[in-house]
């Protein structure tokens, strides 16, 4: 059975740690949403890797990087919204009619994981964060 996607507000920060062990070429995927309220409901699109800064600080246009040294690193990230790409680019589906509230995820501030020197591919598929906020 595999873990629910992640599903992140569109205002929402996020980000992912690792401690590189050798530097080199990772992918890591993350499987799941970002959600944007508007006046007729939930709308929810497919996460890409464009929605995400990378290792380096500059919006990804891929899942692949390059990490750069060894130890504690930050290898996915957004901050406040941001990056952004225009709203037409995503596939948005409304999920929602605006009318019950519905249930949120916990707001994420980190996720930690460790890649191996072997560990090339998918890797956020199987860690992925659900909590419902109360």
């Amino acid at each position: 059975m595999s873990p629910p996607p992640l599903v992140l507000d569109e205002d929402e920060s996020f980000s992912m740690h690792t401690n590189v062990t050798t530097p080199g070429p990772q992918t890591v995927v993350l499987r799941g949403y970002i959600t944007q309220r508007r006046s007729d409901g939930l709308y929810a699109a497919p996460l890409l890797p464009q929605l995400f800064y990378g290792q380096d600080g500059t919006q990804l246009s891929t899942w692949r990087q390059n990490l750069t040294g060894t130890g504690e690193q930050t290898i996915l990230s957004r901050s406040g919204g941001l990056p952004t790409i225009p709203r037409e680019e995503l596939y948005w589906r409304r999920v929602g009619n605006g009318i019950a509230a519905p249930a949120r995820v916990e707001e994420v501030e980190s996720l930690s994981i460790s890649l191996t020197p072997l560990l090339v591919g998918v890797v956020a598929a199987g860690i992925l964060l659900w909590a419902v906020k109360s």
